[in-house]
Parts: structure tokens; C-alpha cells; sequence
């Protein structure tokens, strides 16, 4: 008689992610790693800081909560969907930072520019983070070069909302093909 075996779960790849939040906070992080190309680097997680936002009087982030972060090479931001602890998208949480950069181990780093927008499934926004922004370049953590390209960044993703051109192709392309 033969013994019935049950087929092993493949393990989720996981990445290395750098995140630097200046002056001097280095992060390293494994997320689960959904999707790879040249353009886009897809990882799934759940939020782990104590940091919540609130948006219309309700909990749209807040520690447990599912994210899917979108890395798209050479943009100044990354953007992360949301899902509450239901499972139901809440909306977007964008961050504003250095593009990645591809560390030696195929991992990816980059630096946190204290600027965040918050953008709802119906494509209301909040601008999160001015005053910390303000802050590190009165406290000169970054330069002011660094600041206004954080500013320009933010402006250009609040366009694209308000011209109901959010999220970006590829973000809502992969959204589709992967089921996120």
C-alpha cells in the first residue's frame, strides 16, 4: 500500500530591502517578492509599524494590514496598495524617495524622502509628511536640491490623480495580471 503524501508548499522568494530614512536609520527587510522585471519590483508584506493614517474618519493603514509595494525603477516613488485585515483595499499609500538602486545581492535600496501621499480607491488624496519633509531640511539631513525634487515629485504624482491617471500603467497592469 502505497502512503499519501501531500505536495510540499513552495516557499515564497523573499528580497532584500534597504530602506535608509535619514539622518541615519537603516532598515533591512525581507518581504516576499510577488514579481520582478527590469521596469518593476512587486513585494507583499504587512505593515509593521506602529504608524496608521486615517482618512474620512476611518483606519486606511494601521499595523497588520496588507501591502503591495510597487518599486518601479527610476521613479522617485513607490507606491503600496492597501488592504485592511478584511482584505479590502483601502487605497494607496505613496512614498516619495531616491529611485532604487540594485544592491550586489539583487536586492534593491533606497532612501525614504519623509514626503508621503495618501490616495483612496476613488481617487481623493492627502498630502502626509510636510512637516516632516520641512523638518529634515531645516535640520539638514538633506540638501535643499533634495527637498524641492521631493516637492516636484509629489506635485506630478497629485497630477496624475486629479487627470484620473492613478495609479501608473504599469502599477494597474500588474495590479490585473497578478490578481492584487
Amino acid at each position: 500500500m502505497s502512503k499519501k503524501t501531500e505536495p510540499l508548499e513552495k516557499p515564497t522568494p523573499k528580497i532584500h530591502l534597504r530602506h535608509i530614512r535619514l539622518p541615519n536609520q537603516v532598515m533591512d527587510i525581507y518581504p516576499a517578492l510577488i514579481y520582478r522585471s527590469e521596469r518593476v519590483i512587486v513585494l507583499r508584506s504587512r505593515i509593521t509599524s506602529t504608524h496608521s493614517v486615517m482618512f474620512d474618519g476611518e483606519v486606511v493603514l494601521a499595523p497588520r494590514f496588507q501591502i503591495v509595494v510597487f518599486e518601479l525603477m527610476g521613479k522617485w516613488f513607490s507606491i503600496g496598495k492597501i488592504r485592511n485585515l478584511q482584505e479590502r483595499h483601502t487605497g494607496y499609500y505613496c512614498d516619495i524617495g531616491t529611485p532604487p538602486r540594485l544592491l550586489e545581492d539583487g536586492g534593491i535600496e533606497l532612501t525614504d524622502l519623509f514626503l508621503d501621499l495618501w490616495v483612496s480607491p476613488d481617487l481623493r488624496y492627502k498630502v502626509l509628511d510636510e512637516e516632516e519633509l520641512a523638518n529634515a531640511l531645516k535640520k539638514r539631513w538633506i540638501a535643499k536640491q533634495l527637498h524641492d525634487k521631493a516637492k516636484k515629485e509629489l506635485k506630478k504624482l497629485i497630477v496624475a490623480v486629479k487627470q484620473k491617471q492613478f495609479p501608473p500603467n504599469a502599477v494597474s497592469f500588474l495590479e490585473s495580471k497578478l490578481c492584487l
